[in-house]
């Protein structure tokens, strides 16, 4: 899975030419591609306080009482900890519990 191979928002910006092999952009994608780049780019100048985080919890099958089951892991202990980290490192989690 891409995912697990590290990439995020993958975007195919080329694709070959069948009769010769060779290598043509498409437009469209490198205009895209450019212009994520570029919102990475100020994104990684914009100050913790400023960026908006999401954290998402697994649940599956859904609406069966597993929001965050995971074999011998401790889900809500983890986001805890990682809201933590977050709010020591400058990010607004809003409020968060005095325990895990």
């Amino acid at each position: 899975l891409p995912e697990l191979d590290g990439a995020m928002e993958p975007i195919v910006f080329a694709g070959r030419d069948s009769n010769t092999g060779k290598s043509h952009s498409l437009p469209d994608r490198i205009t895209s591609l450019c212009s994520r780049a570029i919102k990475w780019a100020n994104l990684r100048k914009k100050k913790n306080a400023e960026k908006r985080l999401a954290v998402t919890v697994f649940s599956f099958p859904p609406d069966k009482g597993n929001v965050g089951t995971a074999a011998y892991l401790n889900v809500f202990g983890s986001i805890f900890r990682v809201l933590k980290e977050l709010q020591a490192q400058g990010y607004d989690v809003g409020d968060v519990p005095n325990n895990k």
